[in-house]
């Protein structure tokens, strides 16, 4: 049954910062068919176009048994196609080229070189990092889907942003700062790196109105402004938070805690990645991602983890999302599989009434844990432990003794008591949460709770997964 917004939170009108594509219905299968024809019309050129690669796609084709551009003859025989690229091939590809050519933008580089004016990459935390490419006509397109997001975000043009985000060469980083500066915004780029003193210190000497910044850092400064700054993170002025990087971003108990402690809103986004983006509206919980790139990328093209058929794309729709870019030009995302498990949602947003489709981010295919049968994400544990607020801090560690997928039981949980929460009260928290993720999850973790501080802190991207060393 279809639900209808609260009368309150109708404002979308034709001018709406989500409105950007001329698809005039309220109808699902109607709004998805235009979206599809839109794809089918570009994905024939960008299939022509990466055909001509004869180092890496047109080999992936040929594999798949396609003999020529003409063979694929509808967007369902596009989705037919395995998955040409993922983080492995990815890696592999570019030390191929490095080898080959002597460069590192792989083999799957679809334009000159010396056409590729801009880099970012993964933070290579599992690995080699893995590079994302630029031609002009790329990051010209990024800065474009990038400054709708922050339109969003009610991002002004000529006023101060400080971006907390890793620098370096994360697509959060420059690309953002870029973006940001392209908009005609001014940011502040202290970048993460900075840490927690500089930030606060150049926050309060800048006075932005707006933040960037993953939820852990945006923790970290709730938690030493008062010893940093002599004052709370609410008297720096900030009144809007944009988060990315991590789980987190879009749960009821981080949007209230960011309420409570800075007075500001919450938008939490993902993009930059091969045209990619996505933002949650400005209601004041949230409910899914706004896809915000259409037009420029096929970013949920969903399959089956296991079987690894294409799924119907539809509302409640649970997959792996496999990413097509459908103009990029410089070592594009064609067939890629992203490894993130959407989860979508067609229709009218119970928060902004705005009608279109929305992602949750279920969680990673290559953090999926198995635990006596049981398949679970870190992201469902964290959300649940974020339920304890304050009690528990939020911050969490799975403590594993030998690497996923396979879990012996019981599933160790390392998190936090919250600040003052008297050691008393340890044991019955432990409990509870025992509880709750049994109820929610069907499985029971062995919580150990810890003093407040006890686990450490990072301004960028917080894996929750820890794995013991052999």
């Amino acid at each position: 049954m279809p639900y209808a917004a609260p009368t309150a939170f109708r404002h979308v009108t034709d001018a709406s910062p989500l409105r950007y594509l001329d698809i005039d219905t309220r109808d699902p299968a109607e709004y998805l068919a235009a979206l599809d024809a839109l794809r089918w019309k570009k994905l024939q050129r960008q299939i022509r176009y990466v055909w001509r690669n004869e180092d890496y796609y047109r080999c992936r084709f040929i594999e798949a048994g396609i003999g020529s551009p003409e063979d694929i003859r509808s967007l369902a025989d596009f989705r037919r196609l395995p998955a040409f690229l993922d983080k492995t091939r990815h890696r592999d590809s570019q030390e191929a080229s490095l080898g080959r050519y002597g460069h590192p933008l792989g083999l799957h580089l679809t334009a000159r070189p010396e056409a590729a004016i801009h880099l970012a990459a993964t933070s290579g935390t599992t690995g080699t990092p893995t590079f994302y490419v630029f031609s002009r006509k790329d990051l010209e397109i990024t800065c474009k889907v990038l400054g709708r997001m922050f339109r969003v975000a009610g991002i002004r043009p000529g006023e101060t942003t400080f971006h907390a985000f890793g620098l370096s060469l994360w697509l959060a980083g420059i690309t953002y700062v870029q973006a940001l500066e392209a908009y005609g915004a001014r940011p502040v780029a202290v970048g993460a790196e900075g840490g927690v003193p500089k930030i606060l210190r150049y926050i309060v000497l800048t006075r932005p109105r707006v933040l960037f910044a993953t939820p852990s850092m945006a923790n970290q400064l709730i938690e030493r402004a008062p010893g940093e700054i002599g004052k709370p993170v609410g008297a720096l002025g900030i009144e809007t938070l944009v988060v990315c990087g991590e789980p987190g971003g879009s749960q009821p108990a981080f949007r209230a805690r960011i309420r409570e402690h800075f007075g500001a809103q919450t938008f939490d986004m993902t993009g930059g990645a091969w045209h990619n983006g996505t933002i949650t509206c400005d209601s004041e919980d949230a409910h899914g991602m706004h896809y915000m790139a259409e037009d420029y990328c096929f970013r949920y093209d969903l399959v089956d983890p296991e079987t690894r058929q294409p799924l119907e794309i539809r509302d409640g729709a649970v997959g792996e999302a496999i990413h097509t870019g459908l103009e990029y030009e410089a070592a594009p995302a064609f067939r890629n599989a992203t490894g993130d498990i959407l989860r979508l949602h067609v229709g009218e947003c119970p928060g902004c009434g705005h009608f279109g489709v929305r992602m949750e981010i279920v969680g990673r295919a290559d953090d999926m844990l198995m635990v006596k049968g049981v398949k679970v994400y870190p992201a469902a544990i964290q959300k649940i432990v974020h339920q304890f607020l304050p009690k528990l801090s939020g911050e969490l560690r799975i403590r594993l003794d030998a690497p996923p997928p396979k879990v012996a039981p019981p599933l160790k949980l390392a998190v936090e008591a919250g600040e003052g929460v008297p050691e008393a009260e340890w044991p019955a928290l432990g409990k509870a949460l025992e509880q709750r993720v049994r109820e929610l999850l069907s499985l029971r973790p062995a919580v150990a709770v810890l003093p407040f501080g006890g686990l450490p802190r990072s301004g960028a991207k917080t894996k929750l997964i820890e794995v013991a060393q052999p």
